[in-house]
């Protein structure tokens, strides 16, 4: 009777502090995710969840995780581990290490309390090490997508909200402070890749201040899904924008700053998705569009700017930003009872607008992800990925007018931005029971978007252990 009571007690507190942020309920999409930007899939029973149940180095901790699970309380804390070095190009060669321990705690409350359909979700991270990327003097993207974002404090908070699910989980509304990415333009696949120009969300999307957030910094926000059809969702949102959050200040950095210091407007974003199942195989597809409204003002790129990016002196502001983004995968042959034992194609792309306002213009990319392809090895995973990330226009055309007149150029770049191309190929291997191992090549074209900063080419090493 007394351990029930210090069950119940732990969860009312953790469950309290979720309520305050965000007076909500919910059930799960996916009950066991894994603690990685993009393992929440953005859909909803009847369809299974992608992602492979989450698996436990150290099994059922003594038993404590089964009586937990009584309580409807699930735990997991997991590491991920991401080296890498470039040996050729670049502006100079290096290897740094960078990685994230996470915390997180789902509770459904129908077993604890009879609350039929309410769930909330807690995630706290602590980030650590340094980005190659800045030693190959590339700002568009990163090598390692578990570096940054994060602070380098011992605990960020990632998100911290609840979900009601309703009318047999064909209505599902989550409330609270979470990444708008969590939801939108998301697919578990793409963190099946090191680098961060796909991982969790498209970069484009993601990759600069205002407008859709990513894991692992969140705003104040909701939204609602439906789903009309058993293969079919439509998904709108409403969320604070803070243009101070990636910001140096301790509240910013630590993602515990709950206030609306900074607020400048709302992101709107909407989402509309197909996912069918072809064939006596039942061969599983995700096909999305979505579009996504900022009603926040912000500066134009401007020649002759004085500080020499966005921000400058005698620049004028417009308002308003729109994000388009498309995104399709398909598995083509299977190899196994589950949605991700397969060949699988994967496909997208996103636009901003307008390009007077925004770093990024366009990115293209498409992969081939094969899990369980070897027999022998039949949770091993070989996958392989380009994508071009496309520097907005008026962008690139101040730069050039800076170079022009013998300025320092917009956007703290050495060289006119364009484009820049990553490839990339990793072979996934599960050493045992929670824990995995991945050798990664990474080759960067056009680093920072730049013509003047050499290729590199990259050679990593991830892990990932769940305990």
């Amino acid at each position: 009777m007394r351990t029930g009571t210090l069950v119940l007690g732990f969860a009312t507190l953790t469950g309290g502090l979720l309520c305050l942020s965000a007076a909500t309920f919910a059930q799960a999409v996916n009950p066991t995710p894994k603690i990685t930007p993009s393992e929440n899939l953005a859909a909803l029973p009847p369809q299974p969840p992608m992602t492979p149940g989450v698996e436990h180095l150290f099994g059922d901790w003594g038993g404590l995780r089964t009586y937990l699970g009584q309580y409807g309380i699930d735990v997991l804390l997991d590491n991920t581990n991401e080296f890498a070095g470039n040996v050729a190009g670049g502006l100079k060669q290096s290897a740094t290490n960078a990685g994230q321990v996470g915390l997180q705690v789902d509770i459904d409350w129908d077993k604890l309390a009879g609350l039929q359909g309410f769930t909330t979700h807690t995630a706290i991270v602590g980030r650590y090490g340094a980005n190659l990327s800045s030693n190959i003097g590339d700002d568009l993207t990163q090598v390692q997508e578990i570096y940054g974002a994060g602070g380098n404090v011992v605990a960020h908070m990632v998100y911290m909200y609840g979900e009601l699910s309703l009318r047999n989980n064909t209505i599902d509304i989550a409330v609270g402070r979470m990444p708008t990415g969590n939801d939108f333009s998301a697919s578990p696949l793409n963190c099946s890749f090191m680098n961060l120009n796909i991982c969790g969300n498209p970069k484009a999307l993601v990759g600069q201040p205002g407008g859709l957030t990513a894991w692992p910094d969140a705003t104040w926000g909701g939204r609602a899904r439906v789903r009309p059809t058993q293969d079919t969702y439509l998904m709108f949102g409403i969320y604070q924008v803070n243009q101070n959050l990636y910001g140096v200040g301790a509240g910013f950095r630590s993602g515990w700053l709950l206030s609306g210091s900074g607020d400048t407007g709302v992101e709107v974003p909407a989402e509309v998705a197909w996912e069918p199942k072809f064939g006596s195989d039942s061969l599983p597809g995700h096909y999305k569009l979505g579009l996504g409204f900022d009603s926040s003002s912000y500066p134009v790129w401007s020649p002759f700017a004085t500080a020499g990016a966005s921000g400058g002196t005698g620049q004028s502001s417009q308002q308003g930003r729109l994000q388009f983004w498309a995104l399709a995968d398909q598995m083509i042959r299977r190899n196994g009872p589950g949605d991700k034992d397969g060949l699988i194609l994967l496909t997208g792309v996103a636009h901003d607008s307008p390009a007077a306002t925004f770093v990024y213009g366009d990115e293209v990319f498409g992969g081939v992800i094969d899990r369980g392809f070897w027999s022998a090895r039949p949770r091993d995973t070989l996958a392989g990925m380009v994508s071009f990330l496309r520097v907005s226009d008026r962008l690139t055309d101040v730069q050039q007018i800076d170079e022009f007149y013998g300025l320092p150029l917009a956007n703290g770049a050495t060289g006119v931005q364009t484009g820049e191309v990553i490839l990339e190929a990793n072979y996934q291997i599960q050493v045992t029971q929670g824990v995995s191992l991945m050798p990664d090549f990474q080759y960067v074209i056009r680093p920072n978007g730049q013509g003047n900063i050499p290729n590199a080419v990259v050679l990593g090493f991830r892990s990932h252990i769940e305990f």
